[in-house]
């Protein structure tokens, strides 16, 4: 067998290149995480200009799972090729067949696997109520089979669950190697762009919610996008980090259930109690994408017993909780140093806005004072350490949002005072923490 030519050294971990070996990579600081590299066989090139170059409208294969299009920019674009990943046991093989599933009314799909049994995907099949004739099942790990058998059948959708499984014979190493991960990516690659034939792969994810194997693989693919949640939660969140046939700014809602994922129409529903909110409790919204997303945040202000008061955060940086309370202490003149906080946000939703800050603040107040907010209100602002109630982006679009849900009362940022004008409820405009605590008890 011929060996390829080496090209240096490169980090599994962050992709790193290095002309020698390292022990310790210089950018993410992993250790023995340096393999050699092969350097690939050059291709010719085919090079037009903007002037005589024309733009294609590209064609996308629409599944019917509404969340799931959404997410891809309007469906599978035919000829790309997208990577997924998720933790193990997230829905990565339940989605992928009920995709398929969809997909198959245009024609003949192969979903190829490297770790199942065939009697194991048609298990789950069976518990999904799928048998569609035009899926074909492959069990198989050499990339050239897998090569030979997509362009002899010629599928509209290709699916390789997971592409650490599969390996080239003209590479060395095994299985999930650097140098086979990326010659397999490269083959398949191939296999979309020049026979139109659509690609997705399912990845590993490491401890670190990455996904395992070299980083160059996300470069050299159309679309990454990651399944998001644990075993234990309900809700699962299909978000895009790369997109080149649209936009990284969506994300799609699934529930699990005992009929696989199922499409949620209106998340916010996931994290409401729908009751009247008690002593603690507040509502407010945060993007997901382009879609607002209304949650509760409840707190437990409670005298403490330890020498040191505990601090518990749930769906909150802990740290961020940490300056929330000291902004409360300094601005509101309330003592919290003899009481433990708990602040939680129902449903297991975590939220990466600060536009959640004056919520959480107040909902720790509304505790101490064992006072509700105003019914049907919406708290909404980003908190500085002066206590000034800062704008955020996608404020005007969650009001009118929250107004459609049927909320009546919005705190939010003075600066829209003028700007922000919608019928039929109640605006209050607020500049600092104190002046919110005002209004909303």
């Amino acid at each position: 067998m011929k060996k390829k030519k080496s090209s240096g050294y490169v980090c599994t971990v962050c992709g790193y290149k290095s002309p020698v070996k390292l022990g310790k990579c210089p950018q993410c600081g992993s250790w023995n995480s340096f393999v050699e590299e092969e350097e690939s066989e050059k291709e010719d090139v085919n090079i037009v200009t903007l002037e005589t170059g024309k733009s294609e409208k590209f064609e996308r294969i629409k599944t019917g799972i509404n969340e799931f299009d959404r997410v891809l920019g309007g469906g599978i674009v035919r000829g790309s090729i997208i990577l997924i990943g998720g933790e193990p046991g997230i829905g990565k093989s339940t989605l992928i067949l009920e995709v398929l599933d969809r997909v198959a009314k245009f024609g003949r799909v192969l979903y190829v696997s490297g770790e199942e049994s065939k009697e194991q995907i048609m298990m789950r099949a069976e518990r999904l109520n799928i048998h569609n004739k035009n899926i074909e099942l492959l069990t198989e790990q050499d990339i050239d089979l897998i090569r030979d058998l997509t362009l002899s059948r010629k599928p509209i959708l290709l699916v390789i669950d997971s592409i650490q499984t599969v390996f080239s014979k003209d590479v060395e190493g095994a299985q999930g190697n650097i140098n086979q991960v990326k010659e397999c990516t490269r083959i398949l690659i191939e296999i979309a762009k020049k026979h139109g034939v659509s690609v997705i792969l399912i990845g590993h994810v490491t401890k670190e919610g990455t996904i395992a194997g070299p980083k160059t693989i996300e470069h050299m693919v159309d679309g990454v996008f990651y399944i998001d949640g644990t075993r234990n939660d309900i809700l699962r969140l299909f978000r895009g980090v790369k997109n080149r046939f649209g936009t990284t700014n969506e994300v799609g809602f699934f529930e699990m259930g005992e009929q696989g994922l199922i499409e949620v129409k209106n998340p916010s529903l996931e994290f409401l109690s729908g009751g009247v909110l008690k002593e603690g409790s507040v509502i407010t919204s945060a993007l997901e994408g382009s879609l607002p997303i209304f949650f509760e945040v409840q707190s437990l202000v409670t005298p403490t017993i330890f020498p040191i008061p505990r601090r518990v955060a749930s769906g909150i940086d802990y740290n961020r909780l940490l300056l929330l309370i000291a902004i409360i202490e300094k601005r509101l003149r309330i003592k919290l140093g003899g009481f433990d906080i708990y602040v939680n946000v129902v449903g297991g939703f975590k939220p990466d806005d600060r536009t959640n800050d004056l919520a959480f603040a107040l909902s720790i107040v509304s505790s101490y004072y064992e006072k509700p907010l105003i019914n049907k209100s919406v708290v909404l602002g980003e908190l500085g350490l002066s206590g000034e109630v800062r704008p955020t982006v996608g404020i005007e679009r969650m009001v009118k949002q929250g107004k459609s849900l049927g909320f009546e009362n919005f705190v939010i940022p003075k600066f829209f005072e003028g700007k922000l004008k919608i019928n039929d409820i109640n605006l209050f405009f607020v500049s600092t923490v104190e002046e919110a605590k005002e209004i909303v008890f």
